[in-house]
């Protein structure tokens, strides 16, 4: 699921996660729509210029879809078109911003903090809440097609179902991947205090990732000066 946000050639983790902070937190902090959208269009253009347009054409079209709803929302609540144009923007900003960061693979971003002598049990625990989040996906769609299969995929109100032939089983997939889990780390000698843990494929800062920074930094700055 994650993997149609990463990019042929991922940016320096660090980069990444910091240039998406800095676009959040800037584009947060001003509220004049027509410089929030011209932030988020150059925002844009920058982050495709650099290969991850398909992050962005999949972010900015899921947050634009919500930021409409969520804006029709707003404006009959508060009575006024500029809460509409508000939140959208809001919501874009929110998709583009995150591009760097969804275009990072989580064996770069695990890497990076080994490298960086990040301690072993944070970086196992972001590897595994990444890497879990398309298993539990892939587990409840084999559920629910076991469910269908045996006649059970149109009896969703009927709570006493859902408990027999969903959650039980999915439970029971979680325990099981657990324990493969826990398992397949032991085999592979992992330590959470194994400081001298070396890296197969380090992850190296270069060139792009400079220009990255520097041009998003622009952008940010710019901003504050139109602002």
């Amino acid at each position: 699921m994650l993997e149609f946000f990463h990019a042929k050639k991922p940016l320096f983790p660090p980069v990444g996660f910091l240039c998406s902070l800095l676009a959040l937190g800037v584009g947060m902090a001003y509220s004049s729509h027509l410089v929030l959208y011209g932030y988020i269009a150059a925002l844009a253009l920058l982050f495709a210029l650099f290969g991850l347009w398909r992050a962005v054409l999949g972010a900015g079209l899921m947050m634009g879809c919500f930021g409409l709803l969520t804006g029709v929302l707003s404006c009959l609540t508060a009575g006024s078109f500029a809460s509409f144009f508000e939140t959208l923007g809001r919501c874009l900003l929110l998709g583009v911003a995150a591009v760097p960061m969804l275009s990072l693979p989580a064996a770069d971003m695990t890497r990076s903090l080994r490298q960086m002598k990040c301690p072993g049990a944070l970086t196992l625990g972001i590897l595994v809440t990444i890497r879990f989040i398309p298993v539990l996906v892939g587990e409840v769609r084999q559920i629910r097609e076991a469910m269908k299969t045996r006649g059970a995929g149109s009896a969703w109100r009927r709570p006493q179902t859902i408990y027999r032939a969903f959650f039980i089983p999915l439970t029971m997939r979680i325990l099981g991947i657990s324990d493969a889990l826990s398992l397949s780390l032991e085999t592979r000698g992992f330590r959470l205090k194994n400081k001298d843990a070396s890296v197969f494929r380090p992850v190296r800062f270069g060139w792009r990732d400079g220009v990255f920074a520097v041009g998003t930094g622009i952008l940010s700055v710019l901003l504050g000066v139109l602002a």
